[in-house]
């Protein structure tokens, strides 16, 4: 199967006569046929006192001049982008770093493995445990340390998740994420931003399993290091995170706005995979943050339903379940989810065990990955989830869920959005239908 690349002087509309195969000379890669997003600063973000715990600011060495305050005020201002993404289920980026590296031995240049020898990999590397979350998810992870590469594989592999972490990358390298943060030169060959390189995506078409290649962070996770780490060490990888999430949640559609995945395909958080084990209609794309709110609601109140009496109680009722071909989804049911909330790029799961910091005393943020759930969501869904995943996956203590993850995601700054709803309340609301699915 042939991957697409792209020339570095197209500026325009990709055309089917400018595709060529991965067998030709290698040319610039996607980032700069997507570098033209499109930037509009609108308001500042707002913030209002809350009643949850929250750590310290860093201390100032003196009070910012207005001059000051205002360039900070425009450095997190919303981001209007429209991103561009390649078409196809094979994408190869000729001109990533990974591409740009010394030939191996015997003039030999290194070269993404196919999607049969991933598979091969991951049967080697897998034991019992890993087979049965393979099984569940339909998804792995094969790591190659000598190559820096690290491969999400299986059938429920998206390219979304590659073209995630692209809109995330450009959104950062745009809004100076690098240079705000100590880091060196988004453009440098030492690009720092805490997102993996992504070097392209393909698809088995004999067994439908697709790959994406990215770059393999190195250090430790998060979770594994949280409870040996000191109070000020937590503070300053919260302070970093803080920063990071900021940045991507500036990120607002252009021209039209919808709930889904970044490329206007459904949503792909695990939230909804029960909606899809059931037969239901996929979640979305959607076009209203509305329109999402009733499929939400409607989805929790027919599984419960469907769960509470059983097969056979439906079929006396005379509903045949959703794997019948003349399903129609009902009314959505009366619910309160506001309606007038942004549309924010949201991970989907910011959680420790998606964070890599460095090595030893005094860590930094080194990648956030974990990117297969991301896409355009209310802006109350990153908090929402990130608390779903602690309570799924057991507290970790020190603080994080109650004292630093709201502050990291800005609930203060939520709750002055939500105006009618406390940010307590909502996240409460929330698990009551995402507990009902």
């Amino acid at each position: 199967m042939l991957a697409t690349v792209y020339h570095p002087a197209q500026q325009h509309a990709l055309h089917p006569s400018d595709v060529l195969t991965e067998y030709h000379d290698p040319f610039q890669a996607l980032y700069d046929s997507i570098s033209n997003l499109s930037l509009t600063g609108t308001e500042s973000c707002i913030t209002t006192n809350g009643n949850l715990q929250y750590p310290e600011p860093p201390k100032q060495q003196q009070q910012p001049q207005p001059q000051q305050q205002q360039q900070e005020e425009d450095d997190f201002a919303p981001l209007e982008v429209t991103p561009l993404f390649p078409p196809g289920e094979n994408v190869i980026f000729a001109h990533s770093s990974f591409f740009r590296r010394p030939p191996l031995p015997g003039n030999i240049y290194p070269d993404l493995p196919t999607p049969a020898q991933v598979r091969a990999e991951a049967e080697l590397m897998s034991d019992d445990d890993d087979d049965e979350t393979a099984a569940a998810t339909a998804m792995a992870t094969v790591c190659y340390p000598s190559h820096d590469l690290l491969v999400k594989h299986g059938k429920a592999v998206k390219p979304a998740e590659g073209k995630a972490m692209i809109l995330a990358w450009r959104g950062l390298v745009a809004g100076g994420a690098g240079e705000a943060y100590g880091w060196e030169s988004p453009g440098s060959e030492g690009r720092k931003v805490p997102v993996p390189e992504v070097f392209g995506w393909r698809r088995d078409p004999a067994t439908g399993e697709r790959c994406v290649y990215m770059e393999m962070p190195r250090g430790d996770v998060l979770e594994e290091r949280w409870a040996g780490m000191s109070e000020r060490e937590r503070e300053a990888v919260c302070v970093e995170l803080k920063g990071w999430v900021r940045m991507w949640r500036r990120l607002r559609l252009g021209g039209f706005e919808f709930v889904g995945s970044v490329d206007h395909t459904p949503i792909q958080d695990e939230v909804f995979r029960p909606c899809v084990a059931a037969g239901a209609p996929p979640p979305g794309p959607f076009p209203t943050v509305a329109a999402f709110h009733d499929y939400l609601v409607t989805m929790a109140a027919t599984l419960s339903h469907t769960r509470h009496y059983g097969y056979h109680h439906r079929q006396h009722r005379g509903f045949s379940g959703y794997h019948h071909p003349s399903f129609s989804p009902p009314v959505p049911p009366p619910h309160l989810f506001p309606a007038d909330v942004p549309v924010v790029f949201t991970h989907g799961a910011l959680h420790p065990r998606n964070i890599v910091v460095t090595p030893g005393p005094n860590p930094r943020v080194v990648a956030i990955v974990g990117w297969e759930q991301a896409g355009w969501m209310p802006a109350y869904w990153e908090l929402c989830k990130a608390r779903w995943e602690c309570a799924r996956r057991g507290r970790l203590g020190g603080g994080w869920e109650t004292k630093y993850l709201p502050w990291i995601l800005d609930a203060e700054g939520l709750g002055a959005k939500l105006k009618e709803w406390s940010v307590r309340a909502l996240c409460q609301y929330w698990d009551y239908f995402v507990g009902l699915m």
